[in-house]
């Protein structure tokens, strides 16, 4: 057989050398694929000790292998049916070139938001209709990765062409593969040592609580981690040095189901009912209300009043609105939508004869709101969709248009039925569309690439700069938007008799932490949100105690007459108007939640670690999300609040028996 074309010929090669060049191919995308791994930890401290060194990069080849098994597996499959030796090259190519691919942006990923593109958070972006609204990535970045993507592949069909042509020409000579390069030499000297070692030091960090080693191989998404000191604990004195662990809480027990209310408040609105409006700019952070910014909002402030000391109930849309309507903590997300239950506020003023509507710029299918708060309103009720060429603001434009005009239809019915209007104003959200303003130099389109990439040094600086003046661009034009919102109720008379919100669904973030946008921490930038209430009977003013979106649905229904004594039967939150001087706040992310207390803020996993696995334990950070290395001592000043939580984050439920 000849050795300089037989891998590219229809003929097929000897199956030991196409089963040796997929295997050096597999190897060499598990080296690549730790190189690109590595980036997983871009903000490591340079101080590290060499030991922590040696075991993160035996952990991430470890993980990367780990990770790899998926395209091995293809391989081996691939080289059982497919014949020609050109194809099989060309099909393993392009699966190592794609696996390298989701591996690169795994690591755009992780320096983004600090969660994987495998998380489950992700794939509900991926799968969900109406996401396209939250999630604009650009030509740009499509461009880019399909000029990359054949790159590479060419390139692994270069090399699967040279091994095969290498292993081919060992095997007419009668030679064997090298010993290192035989799988069973690297699977018993390479990949099984890095596991157990890092396995090893991993328990030994447990059981001594050295955060620094515990934390060191978070950023990684494949390599369990063995809680040995879950195992220990019980059998070790009490009088034993080594520092206390944080608490095992169970917020989300497994098959747990929404068991809420406890009691259905009752309201009693009267002849003169007022209307209400709530408005929401996504992601408005409270800095980002100044009258040089929002100076129509600013100008409503006057006579309203406006709460400094405000939280969102989460770090994304669906948990800062789904607090705001329900009263809950984020917690109870998951439940509610296996449930499809409504809102008792949505309820409440149905049954009262309000008219409901809601006007969104984003799609209300995502996060799946058509599913939970917005499930029992009437067809037509919700008005979300528009033409799918305008970008945020120009729907935001429509939107409000919609409103005006159904504000005069209302008035040309003669209709006199108080309303509830729900108004999402989406251009500050990412990738901050708008159409130009005075805050420049403005970045055209985010290119998430550049900010994956762009950790430090003045080239951050300037991209902050940039993205930031973007972002600033698309708060003045929603200050616009809802500024024309006011003008159509003023206009049409409603005004005077409406109780108004305006807030953020949460806040957004622009490296200060170490994140970009929002869902990646609870840090205050990513949770502090402007809010602002007007209406009949609101003194304005300046309230500085502590509030939260929790507080939104029991304030509003107290407002129209439910009874005060009965908010602990179907809520979390306290009465805007009467907030206590002094409480810890709970916001909510995807797979945790987190507990705003004086001793920090911890970050909670929704579910317990267990002995070994992938959750993380409590963490704990101070406001510029710099973890705590005396976790456990902080878990312990803080033990009745975090008991609290845990009780309240069990309340609603039916636990399985």
């Amino acid at each position: 057989m000849s050795t300089s074309l037989s891998a590219l010929r229809p003929g097929v090669p000897e199956t030991a050398a196409r089963r040796q060049a997929l295997f050096r191919l597999w190897l060499l995308n598990v080296v690549a694929g730790a190189l690109i791994g590595s980036l997983w930890f871009f903000d490591a401290p340079e101080t590290r000790a060499p030991w922590i060194r040696a075991y993160v990069a035996l952990a991430l080849v470890s993980s990367v292998a780990v990770l790899a098994a998926l395209p091995g597996i293809f391989f081996l499959a691939l080289e059982r049916w497919m014949k020609p030796a050109w194809l099989l090259g060309l099909v393993s190519a392009g699966a190592g070139a794609l696996f390298l691919a989701v591996l690169y942006t795994d690591t755009i990923v992780y320096r983004l938001l600090r969660y994987h593109f495998f998380d489950s958070a992700v794939l509900n972006v991926a799968f969900t209709e109406g996401s396209g609204d939250s999630i604009v990535l650009g030509g740009y970045i499509w461009t880019t990765t399909a000029v990359v993507l054949g790159s590479v592949t060419l390139l692994q069909y270069l090399c699967f062409v040279a091994f095969a042509r290498r292993a081919q020409r060992s095997a007419d000579r009668g030679l064997r593969p090298h010993l290192l390069l035989q799988p069973r030499t690297v699977l018993a000297l390479g990949l099984l040592p890095s596991l157990l070692f890092s396995q090893t030091v991993s328990a030994a960090a447990d059981v001594a609580q050295n955060r620094e080693a515990i934390r060191a191989i978070e950023p990684l998404p494949a390599v369990p981690r063995v809680r040995l000191g879950q195992i220990l604990d019980p059998l070790l004195d009490e009088d034993s040095d080594l520092p206390p662990r944080p608490p095992e809480l169970d917020l989300l027990p497994r098959g747990a189901r929404l068991d809420w209310p406890r009691v259905r408040p009752e309201i009693a609105p009267g002849p003169d009912a007022p209307n209400i409006v709530i408005c929401v700019l996504d992601s408005w952070r409270r800095d980002m209300f100044t009258p040089e910014l929002t100076p129509r909002i600013d100008r409503f402030s006057r006579g309203a009043r406006v709460f400094r000391d405000h939280l969102a109930g989460g770090n994304g849309t669906r948990y800062g609105l789904f607090t705001m309507l329900y009263g809950l903590h984020g917690s109870y997300w998951f439940p509610t939508l296996q449930a499809r239950r409504t809102p008792l506020l949505v309820d409440a003023v149905q049954d009262a004869g309000y008219d409901v509507r809601v006007f969104s710029s984003a799609s209300m299918s995502f996060p799946e709101f058509r599913q939970t708060a917005w499930a029992g309103l009437r067809d037509g009720a919700i008005l979300d969709s528009f033409d799918e060429g305008l970008v945020s603001w120009q729907k935001d434009v429509r939107s409000v248009d919609a409103f005006d005009a159904w504000l005069e239809l209302r008035e040309q019915r003669g209709e006199t039925a108080p309303f509830f209007s729900f108004h999402l104003v989406d251009a500050p959200h990412q990738p901050y569309h708008n159409p130009g303003g005075p805050h420049r130099p403005a970045v055209g389109e985010l290119d998430y690439i550049e900010l994956g990439r762009t950790t430090e040094g003045p080239e951050l600086a300037a991209l902050q700069r940039r993205v930031l003046n973007q972002y600033k661009n698309s708060v003045m034009h929603a200050d616009g938007t809802v500024g024309r919102l006011l003008d159509s109720l003023e206009r049409r008379g409603e005004l005077e008799n409406s109780i108004v919100i305006i807030t953020g669904d949460h806040g957004e973030e622009f490296f200060e932490c170490g994140f970009w946008g929002h869902t990646s921490s609870f840090s205050p930038v990513q949770v502090e949100v402007p809010f602002l209430i007007a209406g009949p009977g609101i003194d304005p003013g300046e309230e500085h105690r502590p509030t939260s979106h929790l507080d939104v649905s029991p304030t509003l229904l107290e407002r129209l007459g439910a009874d005060p004594a009965l908010r602990p039967d179907y809520c979390f939150g306290e009465n805007l108007f009467d907030p206590p001087a002094r409480r810890d706040r709970v916001v909510a992310g995807w797979a945790d939640v987190g507990l705003w207390t004086d001793s920090g803020i911890f970050e909670v996993p929704l579910r317990a670690p267990g002995i070994g696995g992938f959750v993380q334990e409590i963490e704990c950070f101070d406001a510029r999300w710099r973890p705590f290395d005396d976790v456990g001592a902080r878990c312990a000043e803080e033990s009745e609040a975090l008991g609290r939580l845990a009780a309240e984050c069990r309340r609603f439920l039916a636990l399985r028996p």
